[in-house]
Parts: C-alpha cells; structure tokens; sequence
C-alpha cells in the first residue's frame, strides 16, 4: 500500500516525502508542477517513489491516482494571501471545491487516513483574545484563511468510522526547503537583510507564530502516525514558545547578522493577529525540533553557500506559476 501526497513537490510538501521514504513509506506524489519539479529532482530515481502529474481540480485525476492508496496528506493548495487574490477563482477551485471532492472520493473508497494541511491563518483577528486554542470560533480576514476554515468545516462533516479525517493547523511557517519561497516573512527578511536591503515592518505589534517547515512535515507525519482519540481532530501545529511580535523578528537576525537594517512603518497591511496556544498537540507528544533562531541560521548557512543566484527568480513565490 502506498501513501499519497497532494502537493509533494512544494515547500512542505518536498520535506514531507523525503521524512516518508526514509521511514520506508511506499510515495505517490500528486501535483501540478506550477513550481517545477526541481525539488523533488534528487529522490525522482527513489524505488519507494511515484511521481504523477495532475491537479485535484480535476476528478480524473483524483480518480486515478487513489488506487491501493492507505492514507492522504492533502497539502495542495493556493497557499498565502497574495497568492490567492491574485487569482481568486482558481483559489476557490482549488482550496475548498478540489479538497471536498478529494475527501468525498477518499470517503467512498475508504481511504481511513487523511490529514489536511490547513493553517492558522484560520484565526484571522482575535482581538481581546490573550491566547488561542483549537476551541475558538475561526475568524479569517483573508481569502486564503476563507477557504481553509470552509473545508476544515467540509472535511469533518464527512468523517464516520471508516473515514478519519485529522487537520492540522500550521503556525507561519518558514525556514530553508528544496521548494524554497522568499514570500514568507522570515524567509523574506532574512533574503533582504542578507543582500543589504531594508526590512520594513508594517506595523510590527501583530503576534504570529512560527514553525520551522522542517517541524512542519513532522508534525503532519506525527498526526498521520499517532493514534489520536480526540472528538475534534483539530490540532495546531507549533509551540507555545515560538508565538512572536512581528517587530521582534528583524530584532534576532540583527544578532546573527549585525549589519540588518530595518524601519517600522505604521502601516498595517497584513491585519492578521493571533497568539496561539499547542498545548493540545504538545500533550500528545509533539515538539518542535529547531527553534527560531536555529532555523535563520540554517537560511544564512543556504545564502552564504551561495545556494540562491537570483531570489528574485519566480520560482521563489506562490503568487506565479514557473510552467
């Protein structure tokens, strides 16, 4: 049997399967390649792997490739804000009505484990709310947030006792992968303080919290491979001591690159706040493998490497696709 990864040739998704074919997991990769396949480039000749090309807004292709399948990370998405506004029907499309018929279809050939990258984006603005957990009401202020909480609502609808669905969501995440974007907050500081740039904060008091993409996978793989009880699968995914103001982030890699430059302006462009709580997770087991400042160090280590030519490259962020 073999497990299938919507999305594996992304940022997450790239890390993910590599965590899988090191544990001897049998890969079907299922994506559309928006971003180029060289992520995945390296392990493409792996016996344990099987690379399709195709995209789950089209039933075909869910159909096909959901044979002698035993569980489904579904990480496909139109991730981020400014990728989703910039094409907002093809968000939709794919978001919410794509991952609803990829449940139904995993439902009817009962397919038991199935767990959905969905993000903390969820929480929107929580204002007067001093720390959030899985229990609160969803508050997205963003169409990428939208769709996340509508097919968190869809996929648990569908849940019975052959199907058994477990979403988690991720804090902010960052840090160095072989699909490496540089429209991630951190990512992108740390690409502007590197080449002597500016950062700019707008705002600067929102709080966010933030995970390695590293811990990221892992923490998916942890859901997959726990035996969870909990009524409402719904997991953060994070830790408690890496909840952070935006302002403090160029604040740290000042300490680990002195030259950093940046200026915070009062403008607020991103009205996203939310510090949350992962305990729920944590008492289940879960810890996060590389702290903050951990994971910017190893995003120095890549530049100073010289391992990215030209940030400015499309292939670096979400909101155009490479082919």
């Amino acid at each position: 049997m073999t497990i299938l990864v919507t999305g594996g040739a992304g940022y997450i998704g790239s890390i993910l399967v590599r965590l899988l074919l090191e544990k001897d997991y049998k890969v079907r990769i299922l994506d559309n390649f928006r971003y180029g396949f060289e992520s995945i480039t390296p392990i493409m000749n792996n016996k344990n792997l099987e690379i399709k090309v195709g995209d789950i807004t089209k039933p075909t292709d869910i159909n096909e490739n959901l044979d002698d399948i035993e569980g489904v990370f579904h990480l496909a998405a139109i991730v981020g804000d400014p990728a989703c506004s910039t094409n907002a029907e093809l968000a939709v499309e794919t978001n919410f009505i794509g991952t609803l018929r990829l449940a139904r279809i995993c439902k009817q050939k009962e397919i038991e484990n199935f767990i959905f990258a969905s993000t903390c984006s969820v929480y929107g603005s929580q204002p007067g709310v001093s720390l959030i957990t899985e229990e609160l009401p969803t508050n997205p202020v963003s169409l990428y947030g939208e769709t996340k909480a509508e097919s968190e609502a869809a996929i648990l609808a569908l849940a019975n006792a052959r199907f058994k669905p477990k979403i988690g969501r991720l804090a902010t995440v960052y840090g160095v992968s072989p699909r490496m974007r540089f429209d991630l907050v951190i990512n992108n500081f740390v690409k502007k303080a590197f080449l002597g740039e500016t950062i700019k904060v707008f705002g600067g008091s929102q709080w966010r919290p933030f995970l390695n993409v590293k811990d990221a996978a892992l923490g998916f793989l942890f859901l997959y491979e726990k035996e969870l009880t909990d009524k409402r699968p719904i997991y953060n995914i994070g830790s408690s001591e890496e909840n952070y103001q935006i302002i403090e982030i160029p604040k740290i890699i000042k300490e680990l690159l002195p030259e950093t430059k940046y200026e915070v302006l009062k403008e607020i462009t991103d009205k996203r706040t939310y510090n949350v709580s992962f305990e729920k997770i944590a008492k289940q087991g879960f810890k996060l493998t590389i702290p903050m400042k951990e994971g910017i160090k190893e995003i120095i280590a890549e530049f100073q490497k010289g391992a990215y030519e030209n940030t400015e490259d499309k292939k670096y962020y979400n909101v155009e696709p490479v082919r």
